[in-house]
């Protein structure tokens, strides 16, 4: 592909130095999409990207979700710092979710830009839920194989220590509430993974209240051990891609910005659907 390609140093996720993103090619995107499904998270290193060639390149991955009023770029929502302290005020991001999970159609990729990056924190941290699956036991797996989870924005019923209480969306009923599988198998490589076990968990269809609670705690525990979690902290240009099916992540809280050496911009897109390079088909992880 012409760029370098290395293991990042936690548990998982991968790095693409040099990425030429307005240039990539249909196969070149093709193993940048493979990377993302095998190591849970990307991040790409460029030399710099414009509002539009951001937004092109996410139309390639899949359908942007509205995220903003913008008149020019509504499918892009600004990640600011900025007259906002989220050590102080525990709103927002900072707490373990998976993108949409409070949706009927759930995200599949979420990729953030980065324009601006303090010296020090603004970290985000991922957990990989294909592989804390992977490590249950069996009699476990038969045990929530079938199960369904009751999903509503709000703070989850298995919120884990220190998690700040997420924002809704503009005009957002905060009553709404869905369903997903508590299993689910990735919509590409067919891999299975536990699914928002916390962040907009409520309950299990079908389970009294209590044993729901306990068996979603007893999930995030396993879940969310060392050995499954990995963190990436931006430099100026990154352009970091997560897996929405098979990870949860979390912000690491950060203090309002002074000036420009604690001051941190990012663009977020999210997506929902499959890439049109992998239309019709299955890969394998």
């Amino acid at each position: 592909m012409g760029w370098g390609v290395e293991t990042l140093n936690g548990n998982f996720g991968v790095e693409v130095h040099d990425a030429d993103v307005p240039r990539l090619g249909d196969a070149a995107l093709k193993q940048v999409l493979t990377d993302l499904y095998r190591q849970r998270f990307v991040v790409l290193r460029t030399a710099g990207l414009t509002k539009t060639q951001f937004v092109e390149f996410a139309r390639r991955v899949g359908d942007p979700i509205r995220l903003s009023g913008d008149a020019d770029f509504p499918e892009i929502a600004n990640i600011t710092n900025s007259g906002i302290d989220t050590e102080a005020r525990r709103l927002g991001a900072a707490h373990w979710h998976t993108d949409q999970s409070f949706r009927n159609e759930v995200s599949s990729v979420t990729l953030l830009y980065s324009v601006q990056v303090p010296m020090q924190g603004g970290a985000t941290k991922f957990c990989d839920m294909a592989s804390a699956y992977a490590s249950l036991p069996e009699s476990t797996k038969r045990r929530i194989e079938d199960l369904t989870v009751i999903h509503r924005h709000g703070v989850s019923v298995a919120a884990r220590p220190g998690d700040h209480v997420p924002i809704p969306p503009k005009g957002w009923d905060q009553s709404t509430t869905v369903t997903h599988p508590l299993v689910r198998r990735h919509p590409v490589t067919g891999q299975k993974t536990l699914y928002a076990i916390t962040g907009t968990s409520q309950g299990i269809v079908g389970m009294a209240q209590a044993e729901a609670e306990a068996l979603l705690n007893e999930l995030c525990d396993h879940a969310f051990a060392d050995r499954f979690v990995a963190c990436h902290s931006y430099r100026v240009h990154d352009l970091i891609m997560w897996d929405n099916p098979t990870t949860m992540h979390s912000a690491t809280p950060l203090a309002a910005a002074t000036g420009p050496d604690d001051t941190r911009l990012l663009h977020r897109i999210s997506l929902r659907g499959t890439p049109s390079v992998f239309a019709g088909e299955e890969t394998t992880t």
